[in-house]
């Protein structure tokens, strides 16, 4: 008997009077909210007692749930996993249900009047609203929370008071009001007085600690870091809602201050010359030092903070108010004397000079170089162990500017001495002969073994096999590229050393042949079974059947058949995981 796919309408006959009738068919994207009902058809899929797969449909009604009303738009109640993440089951249905039934109120809801006097000004879309401030719409005081920088909102035609639909968030209803709200007097503050008046607040000037404004006679002196990053910015004006976390207030005034002295620099140290002055085009490191002029003879002196601050030191200039960075360690006149010739630590003397740098050589992780210095002596660099960082080795020459790729281990003279043959005595011989040789082209699966061949002045070619982890995740490595190949510094990622080999491994009796189909037997008749492929991956879905040698695989369905399309879930490998995507479905009768 050949299997069959029958699609059945569950319900047959004529709709009972009690079947409600259908909502509108629910659209991905749709604006719905908690309570809109849609419709959409639910298709089942069962095997009979002939083994024939049957299709049934049947069409319900659900109702987007309120708590998680933002999952409505895009999620289809048809998919099981979603429709239970956003929608509740109405039952069947039939038909076209009726429109609902909306009652027009005949008199608008009333409130009582709000304990304050007046009413306040009209809301506006688009107005910035103060922490606390009250605005009015149909009639109804609300009030703008009071939270900082929620007042944000309270301007977002998406939050107007009342009359959408997350309002509540940003506004708190009061009440009805009559009549208008008469304006406050001028605010007063008890402070000392006396003060002579420092400029007017500038909301376009940027203030940093200590620096002190005047607003309405009010003196104000910007805090201390970090409260002085508030100074400058909009929401934390003197006097305004959220002052005190920026500002002191010193007192009243009158008239204008006496301009101060000069500023001295009594109490920094004298630096005995000047280092280079700060140039933002420049890359500095924890340490360096800078100077910044100050007048035609005299000039800051500052250090670069040691690492990770040192980064803030190409970010920001020295004097900056953030503080980041950079230190003031005194001042300076003229400029510092020129130091002798550099020396090099003896500790760093690398006993040999490797090959010196090519710009046309291909480098990777930990390869060393050399850069002449003098006729005598040169600079030893290692390319990083960082995979990541090793690929600059082949962009950047070794002391760029970027400081990137290469790291300075010392300095040299001569060249390097070259070292021993490797020995294998410690590595244990595997099997009759060696696997294939490592190929960075190959794909490798877990428990792969390979060989890399070292030639031996004493036994001839010998290898060293290596074995491709069990680990799925970690056997990923095994087809990373050369970086990650066997005998490489990040080898031990996806490869395992274990032991030696001489010659090559017999050859096992062929497998089943992998291309083409095998023949399968489904019951009454034999079909075609394509073998597996990476090169089908995207075609796999919900009941496609696949072949790995005689053994034949069935893809699970939803959501289970998106792995079928993962090659970490091949059928039958020996991680296991396979069987997460993959159901064992006999054998090939014939291939």
């Amino acid at each position: 008997m050949y299997k069959s796919i029958a699609l059945l309408p569950l319900l047959t006959g004529s709709a009972t009077a009690q079947t409600p009738g259908c909502h509108p068919q629910w659209r991905s994207g749709t604006s719905y909210t908690g309570g809109s009902l849609v419709s959409t058809t639910i298709y089942t899929t069962t095997t009979n007692s002939d083994g024939d797969e049957v299709t049934t449909s049947e069409k319900k009604n659900f109702e987007c749930q309120t708590a998680n009303e933002a999952h409505c738009p895009q999620y289809d109640p048809a998919v099981p996993a979603q429709q239970a993440g956003a929608w509740t089951d109405e039952g069947v249905c039939t038909g076209t249900a009726p429109p609902p039934v909306t009652s027009i109120p005949t008199t608008s809801p009333t409130h009582p009047i709000w304990s304050g006097a007046g009413c306040p000004e009209e809301w506006v879309e688009g107005a910035e609203y103060d922490n606390g401030e009250l605005a009015l719409v149909d009639g109804i005081v609300y009030r703008c929370s009071e939270e900082q920088f929620v007042n944000g909102w309270c301007g977002n035609g998406g939050y107007k008071p009342g009359d959408s639909q997350h309002w509540e968030t940003a506004w708190t209803l009061l009440g009805g009001c009559e009549g208008t709200i008469a304006p406050t007097g001028s605010p007063t503050w008890d402070l000392p007085s006396g003060l002579g008046c420092p400029e007017p607040f500038d909301e376009d000037a940027s203030y940093e600690e200590g620096d002190k404004v005047e607003l309405q006679g009010v003196v104000l002196q910007c805090k201390s870091w970090p409260n002085s990053a508030w100074c400058g910015r909009t929401g934390y004006e003197p006097l305004g809602p959220n002052s005190d976390s920026a500002w002191t207030k010193l007192g009243t005034c009158t008239g204008t201050m006496a301009p101060t002295g000069s500023p001295t620099f009594d109490v920094l140290e004298d630096q005995s010359g000047c280092p280079e002055a700060f140039d933002d085009s420049v890359e500095y490191e924890g340490g360096d030092r800078v100077s910044v002029a100050i007048d035609a003879d005299r000039s800051l002196v500052y250090v670069c903070a040691a690492s990770p601050n040192d980064g803030y030191c190409n970010q920001h200039e020295p004097g900056h108010w953030s503080n980041l960075g950079w230190t003031v360690t005194g001042y300076c006149e003229g400029t510092i004397a020129p130091t002798g010739s550099p020396v090099f630590d003896p500790a760093r003397d690398q006993f040999g000079c490797p090959e010196a740098f090519d710009e046309d050589a291909e480098y990777e992780a930990s390869d060393k170089v050399s850069t002449p210095v003098t006729a005598d002596t040169s600079l030893v660099w290692q390319c990083s162990s960082d995979v990541h960082e090793a690929s600059y080795c082949n962009q950047q020459v070794p002391g760029n500017e970027f400081k990137q790729g290469w790291k300075l281990l010392g300095h040299c003279t001569g060249t390097v001495a070259p070292t021993a043959s490797p020995a294998f005595d410690a590595l244990t011989e595997v099997g009759d002969g060696c696997p294939d040789v490592y190929d960075e082209d190959a794909t490798y699966e877990p428990s792969d073994t390979v060989a890399v061949f070292i030639p031996d002045d004493l036994n001839g070619a010998r290898a060293v096999v290596y074995q491709c982890k069990s680990d799925v995740h970690m056997a990923q490595y095994c087809n990373a590229g050369v970086n990650f190949a066997p005998g490489t510094d990040n080898s031990a990622m996806g490869w395992s050393v274990i032991g030696s080999c001489d010659g090559t491994i017999a050859p096992t009796a062929a497998p089943i042949a992998f291309s083409g189909p095998c023949q399968w037997l489904n019951g009454t008749n034999t079909v075609d079974i394509d073998a597996w492929d990476t090169a089908d991956l995207a075609t796999y879905e919900k009941g496609t059947r696949v072949r790995k040698g005689g053994d034949v695989y069935k893809c699970k369905g939803y959501p289970f058949y998106l792995w079928c399309r993962n090659p970490a879930y091949e059928p039958g490998n020996a991680n296991g995981i396979w069987a997460d995507a993959w159901t064992a479905a006999g054998e090939c009768a014939a291939v």
